[in-house]
């Protein structure tokens, strides 16, 4: 992706990097080990696989809403919501084919395609309203999820699923999309953009994850454990400790103070919130990574750890197409081993699917500009504006 200003035409090998830490996150989540384990009391919390498991799919909302820019660039609004709807609609089309495979994995990309759906009325805003916006979606949308839930029962409903109670609900997760949008509007190459966006980042996430925290600490946890109560088989604690560390997409409805936890993946405001600092941070962190491994360098240890900076991000630059492989890859082997991918698997399988994927895509892009899926959705795209064009002079 190119600066949002248009004014340059280099590549910020940054947002790939963000795009492939997602992409490792994504492994560590589909492929890798448990965040968490049961056992007496709370549990044992793994903390850097949880870190991966419950921040990195956020870092996908984010960077899809940069990708929202890209049809934008293109001058003329009404082009640019059409090639938005039309990749929209490719996206839900890839996510069904995906999930047809039958894999452990909840695959997002249907959802994504919905997200882009909702954002198509705002598509032409600037950076500012875009952000408070965004910032207006995370207060609100956490609560009225909850409330909604609490009053509204549609099991099975694929509009109450992507819109309310799945796994990747709209109600939480457009917020990312819209502060992907905003940031991508920003000249990312301006140092002090990326230092306004950086501090935004890491106060906004210490501020909400401290913030979680501290209420837990000073009587949330205890009311949260007496309002969900024992089971036939588990503790108040452990019943609380499984609901906190689900990673459903959803709070638990038993009490609105789930609201004030950072409970992985849940849509709480402190995920939501934490997990928008996370991303500002690490954008801001890894955008001047990534301008400095595009430098030139005579020395042979600069340039090799370049080359790696720059292979590390290869995932980035094709993430759909990385997305899809990984999805295919657990399918195949299951179907030719008969090896399951549920729950949680040793580390030497991540670290074979993260090889596997980083140099599928390095050998890929030193060759092509886009990836194979990335390429195929875009053709598709510009057939149906071509189609369309021609069956409506003028217009697209």
């Amino acid at each position: 992706m190119t600066t949002a200003t248009g004014a340059r035409s280099t590549r910020l090998i940054g947002l790939d990097l963000f795009r492939a830490l997602a992409v490792f996150g994504m492994l560590v989540a589909h492929v890798g080990p448990a965040a968490w384990t049961a056992g007496h009391g709370l549990g044992q919390e793994h903390w850097v696989w949880e870190m991966f498991h419950s921040r990195m799919p956020l870092m996908f909302a984010f960077a899809a809403g940069f990708s929202m820019n890209l049809t934008r660039r293109g001058g003329a609004a009404g082009p640019a919501r059409a090639a938005t709807v039309i990749r929209a609609a490719l996206l839900i089309l890839v996510g069904f084919a995906l999930s047809a495979l039958g894999t452990p994995v909840v695959v997002i990309l249907s959802y994504f395609g919905v997200f882009f759906l909702l954002s198509v009325p705002v598509h032409t805003l600037t950076a500012r309203p875009l952000f408070v916006i965004a910032a207006v979606w995370a207060v609100a949308g956490p609560p009225l999820s909850f409330w909604l839930r609490t009053v509204v029962d549609l099991p099975g409903n694929p509009l109450w699923t992507v819109l309310v109670a799945g796994d990747y609900p709209a109600l939480t997760w457009m917020p990312f999309i819209l502060m992907g949008m905003a940031v991508g509007r920003l000249d990312l190459s301006s140092a002090a953009v990326r230092w306004r966006i950086g501090t935004a980042g890491a106060v906004t996430a210490l501020v909400a994850y401290g913030a979680s925290a501290l209420a837990l600490a000073l009587g949330a946890r205890d009311a949260l454990i007496d309002a969900v109560g024992p089971t036939e088989s588990l503790t108040a604690a452990q019943h609380y400790a499984r609901l906190l560390h689900h990673e459903s997409g959803v709070t638990d409805t038993s009490s609105w103070l789930w609201l004030v936890t950072s409970a992985p993946h849940s849509g709480s405001w402190g995920d939501v919130w934490g997990g928008l600092g996370v991303c500002g941070a690490l954008l801001a962190l890894l955008l001047p990574l990534g301008d400095w491994a595009q430098r030139r360098s005579d020395s042979g240890f600069s340039a090799s750890a370049r080359g790696l900076v720059s292979l590390s991000a290869a995932p980035g630059a094709m993430v759909l197409s990385v997305y899809a492989a990984h999805i295919v890859a657990i399918w195949a082997i299951t179907a030719l081993t008969g090896y399951s991918f549920s729950p949680a698997q040793p580390v030497w399988i991540l670290l074979s699917f993260t090889l596997g994927v980083t140099v599928f895509a390095g050998l890929w892009m030193r060759r092509h500009a886009r990836g194979p899926l990335e390429s195929l959705m875009g053709d598709a795209t510009a057939a149906v504006l071509r189609v369309a064009r021609k069956e409506r002079p003028g217009s697209a």
